[in-house]
């Protein structure tokens, strides 16, 4: 699942946060791709969205990195899937 995860976050940064393409890889930190806080928030909405799970508040940050993002919403939709 993670491959599928870091595809959507590489798409929300690409559309929704208009990240070149080019600068968007697993070992890319949000904060070097200009992305702060509150547009980790609004990421983490739309993947809960998609996924149908609940990320908290602090389960991404600045200092991550794309692959590290997608396993952190990773566990919580294996989390998720263990408890239904």
């Amino acid at each position: 699942m993670t491959g599928s995860v870091t595809t959507m976050i590489t798409e929300i940064l690409t559309t929704k946060f208009e990240v070149s393409p080019e600068d968007v890889s697993q070992d890319a930190v949000f904060d070097d791709l200009a992305v702060d806080s509150l547009a980790l928030l609004e990421m983490s909405l739309l993947l809960e969205k998609r996924l149908g799970v609940s990320i908290e508040e602090g389960v991404l940050t600045a200092e991550q990195t794309v692959g590290e993002a997608a396993e952190a919403v990773e566990a919580l939709g294996s989390a998720h899937s263990a408890a239904a």
